[in-house]
């Protein structure tokens, strides 16, 4: 089987699995969840591990639902440590001293935070396990398979993932007892309605849109099949339509700035402006029959509700300003809260989450557990191959995968989530297919002229 059929076999099953997790789910039945278990458990192991990301990405927005019952753990993280024992037990060949910063930099952090939670007498949790786990397993895996894991799979998988789940929420939410997995806020005196898929939090649903949504125009850019350019234009209109069920302002900020610098990026990109002229027609016309077809009225309506355009029940900040303000407090009145942190616990101020990814880390691990991740970050993107630098059209692009990957985590406690992981590889791999595009183009010039 092809490189590329062997893509696409496993794009369709993981398509069949979440129809079965769907209708398990919708009818609680049982043995098709279990029976969808195994078959993502089977579809993750017995893939070629250079799928594993673009696997993940597909179930990222599925992962609440990945299990048999609410109160279960979700099956989207235990798989991982069954691919990391694979992927040790096949043998890891890399510089030896790439494999001591691997082990060194985790075991350090472990110790650290260790001691921490001993000092503050705070349990260890499975979440903390995970989060220590993946510590070790990001930097190894990247290492091993960084040539082979291909940006436009990750895209595909990740594009399918989220537009499943977004249509998937929106049937199951008919469903009263799902209403245990799909949080649906109501305020029934001005007529708000916010949608948040399975995540339980519109922000949350929201960040995997705009991901998808940047991704898709960076391969837009280096596309030249026209009925490829349409397909994934519409699929962008798509993930917008959902992306404003939300209501979500974060999300309108967020991609209404990826839009502008997009549009900016294209005009002054070395294109022909046949090219450009097409592209931009080609978007008009989608748009003007979404707005033609009323598909955007009622979330327009409901954003003028939440800008407090409409009623004065809407800050711009949501009651953020004060939760920032009070993390700072706390924090600024212990210092060995904030060189030191919590040591990774599940405490919080007051029971309230900073809302801040920043916030988040400096309370959780403090200046010094911040320093140490930058640094563990730094050592996993350096070690990899491919150190050329972008173009300035590159540097743009690239800024558009900047403001919609990690933008939104300024309002939103990132830490403990798998997108930590997974969404900051990602970045990585955007910035290594703009480069290779680059060079596949000089060479197509070359051949040419």
């Amino acid at each position: 089987m092809t490189q590329v059929k062997r893509k696409y076999v496993i794009l369709i099953l993981t398509l069949i699995s979440v129809f079965i997790l769907s209708v398990g789910q919708a009818y609680n039945n049982q043995t098709l969840l279990w029976g969808t278990m195994l078959l993502f458990f089977a579809i993750t192991v017995f893939s070629h591990k250079k799928y594993f990301l673009p696997i993940m990405l597909f179930y990222l927005p599925w992962s609440p639902v990945l299990k048999t019952s609410p109160d279960t753990f979700t099956f989207f993280t235990l798989v991982v440590p069954c691919i990391f024992l694979i992927i040790i037990m096949s043998g890891i060949k890399i510089k030896d001293k790439y494999r001591k910063e691997y082990i060194f930099l985790p075991i350090f952090f472990t110790a650290y935070t260790l001691l921490v939670k001993l000092l503050n007498g705070f349990n260890i949790d499975m979440s903390y396990l995970f989060f220590i786990m993946m510590l070790f397993f990001i930097p190894i895996y990247a290492r091993k398979y960084w040539e082979e894991i291909e940006f436009e799979t990750c895209v595909l998988f990740l594009t399918s993932g989220v537009i499943s789940a977004c249509i998937a929420a929106k049937i199951l939410m008919n469903f009263p007892h799902m209403l245990v997995y799909i949080d649906v806020y109501e305020w029934e005196n001005v007529g708000l309605t916010r949608l948040s898929g399975f995540y339980g939090d519109a922000n949350f649903y929201s960040v995997h849109i705009l991901v998808a949504i940047a991704s898709l125009l960076i391969t837009l850019s280096k596309t030249s099949k026209k009925t490829l350019i349409v397909l994934q234009i519409g699929v962008i209109i798509a993930l917008l339509y959902y992306g404003m069920l939300s209501v979500s302002k974060m999300f309108l900020i967020c991609a209404v700035s990826i839009a502008i610098l997009w549009f900016f990026t294209v005009v002054i990109e070395k294109r022909t402006l046949l090219y450009k002229l097409g592209l931009v027609m080609t978007i008009f016309l989608v748009t003007v029959i979404a707005i033609a077809s009323n598909l955007f009225t009622k979330q327009l309506d409901q954003y003028l509700i939440r800008f407090g355009m409409v009623t004065d029940t809407q800050s711009l900040t949501t009651g953020r300003s004060e939760l920032y303000e009070m993390y700072f407090n706390y924090l600024l009145s212990s210092t060995d809260k904030l060189f030191f942190g919590e040591g990774l616990s599940s405490e919080l101020v007051n029971e309230l989450a900073s809302h801040n990814i920043i916030i988040q880390i400096i309370y959780q691990v403090g200046v010094c557990g911040l320093i140490f991740l930058i640094v563990w970050w730094w050592i996993v993107y350096s070690t990899l191959p491919n150190k050329v630098k972008l173009g300035t059209t590159e540097k743009y692009y690239f800024l558009i995968i900047i403001f919609a990957y990690f933008l939104p985590w300024l309002s939103l406690d990132m830490l403990y989530f798998d997108e930590f992981f997974y969404i900051t590889l990602l970045s990585m791999l955007a910035k290594k297919y703009l480069v290779s595009q680059r060079k596949v183009s000089t060479v197509k010039n070359k051949f040419t002229k």
